[in-house]
């Protein structure tokens, strides 16, 4: 299997594992050191769940709906890049639409280092939208 395809494959797994809370399905998709690069960044397997899970947790879930929109993926020896579009609602709120670009380094069949960048209008966006609507996703 190429890069493209296990990392479709991953996708595809993060997808019902965002649907069922089932963190186990994307594990072996991951090195035992892999990074999950941001602030703070994430180190080792476990540390990368974890980060992926909270993000979800914390954001995704105290939405109410999350309408993703994947590109397809390019990719250049063993890193792959994937532009996305996200449109979240929330009731009685503007819809949030964030966009971005996340790149996969892989080692032979796992990720050994993920990180997303917004676009600069997906930041605009989201900074916009959080400063202005963020604490309704307190306490959800």
């Amino acid at each position: 299997m190429g890069i493209l395809e296990r990392y479709l494959a991953y996708a595809r797994d993060f997808e019902e594992t965002y649907a069922d809370d089932d963190w186990s399905r994307i594990e072996p998709y991951f090195t035992s050191g892999a990074v999950y690069e941001g602030d703070p960044a994430a180190k080792g397997r476990a540390a990368v769940l974890a980060k992926l899970k909270s993000g979800i947790d914390n954001f995704d879930r105290r939405m109410d709906s999350r309408t993703p929109d994947f590109q397809k993926p390019t990719v250049e020896g063993d890193t792959l890049r994937m532009t996305w579009r996200v449109t979240y609602t929330k009731a009685g709120l503007p819809d949030l639409v964030i966009s971005g670009v996340e790149t996969a380094v892989l080692e032979g069949d796992r990720i050994a280092l993920l990180r997303d960048d917004f676009t600069p209008e997906g930041q605009r966006a989201m900074t916009d939208w959080m400063t202005k609507h963020g604490a309704s996703l307190r306490g959800g």
